[in-house]
């Protein structure tokens, strides 16, 4: 216990889902699939946002072209509640750092989750 504890990044997985990717992307008008995560920051109040190295836009269910410049945020406890799909392919890993001082390694990783309308935020788009 070199630190003292405070609020950071942990090791957050999901598990695999029933879902082929295809239905997880079915009835998509407009969306996007963030593939690779990069940095991000969380409150004390579960808010989050969350900078997409990787992203591509899903239009009418199929996977578009790729996205620069986009983040998301939102609050975890209520993002929670809005899954609609997750899908049962293998799922990506990745591993990091959390900083703020004292760094502490972290890792994420999950199958393709689909969050209903106001379970997450898209910003920044380019």
């Amino acid at each position: 216990y070199l630190y003292p504890p405070i609020i950071r990044m942990r090791n957050t997985f999901f598990e695999p889902g029933s879902r082929s990717e295809e239905e997880v992307f079915e009835g998509i008008d407009f969306g996007y699939l963030c593939a690779d995560l990069r940095g991000g920051q969380a409150q004390l109040n579960a808010s989050f946002q969350v900078g997409i190295q990787e992203a591509y836009e899903i239009v009418d269910g199929e996977l578009g072209r790729p996205v620069t410049d986009l983040s998301i945020s939102g609050i975890a406890t209520d993002s929670l509640f809005k899954i609609e799909a997750v899908s049962r392919e293998e799922f990506s890993f990745g591993a990091g750092r959390c900083g703020k001082g004292q760094e502490a390694f972290i890792a994420d990783g999950g199958p393709n989750i689909r969050f209903g309308k106001g379970g997450i935020t898209f910003g920044g788009r380019g």
